[in-house]
């Protein structure tokens, strides 16, 4: 009796636990559908964010003419183009990128918010109650508070009070931003403590 032949796509390893079997049509389907939203998603990118992204050079060149099209024909072939590509690029860098530039893109949207809630609680705070709630701001590190209390500086103290605000600092920007407000001028003040605060919180 003639033995059966056993073709390459259906062997398995040496521990017969791995199969080898060609992916299913929907497999297929599904795959070049995420590999069409991905190249959509690059796509929406600016040019200085695709290249950042650090693309296969004839995908990050097919983007750059996608940007400069215009009219509605040349950017759905163009987009029909960088489907190809994208089918014959190796889609998990590429991935990874986009996910990281949208956690750190989440985490600068988060720090904005952050400092936002903590200027309108300044603001609005007792004046009884400023200078514990200014010095309850998260700071980076103890160097800041130590500089206040009089404590010995170190070499680098002075490169980080350029760069945080002092609480004496805030005060005064909380107080400005008060008198802005009742005055009924320009909020320069209010605009200053939001960018300080910032500073703080992101430091």
């Amino acid at each position: 009796m003639p033995r059966k032949k056993q073709y390459q796509w259906h062997a398995k390893d040496e521990n017969g636990d791995q199969d080898f079997s060609p992916p299913s049509r929907s497999a297929k389907k599904r795959e070049s559908l995420a590999q069409q939203a991905l190249g959509e998603e690059l796509s929406r990118l600016s040019p200085q964010e695709v290249q950042a992204l650090d693309l296969p050079p004839d995908l990050a060149e097919a983007l750059a003419l996608y940007a400069r099209l215009r009219d509605h024909e040349g950017r759905r072939r163009q987009m029909q183009y960088i489907g190809r590509l994208m089918r014959e690029a190796d889609t998990a860098p590429i991935r990874a990128a986009l996910d990281q530039r949208k956690e750190t893109s989440a985490a600068a949207t988060a720090a904005l918010h952050r400092a936002e809630q903590w200027r309108e609680r300044l603001l609005e705070a007792p004046e009884a109650e400023l200078d514990d709630l200014l010095r309850s701001l998260p700071r980076p590190n103890a160097a800041d508070s130590g500089t206040e209390a009089g404590t010995d500086q170190t070499e680098e103290q002075p490169r980080q009070s350029k760069k945080t605000p002092s609480t004496d600092d805030l005060r005064k920007l909380v107080l400005q931003a008060r008198k802005e407000a009742v005055d009924k001028t320009s909020p320069h003040a209010r605009r200053a403590l939001f960018r300080a605060l910032h500073s703080l919180l992101t430091a």
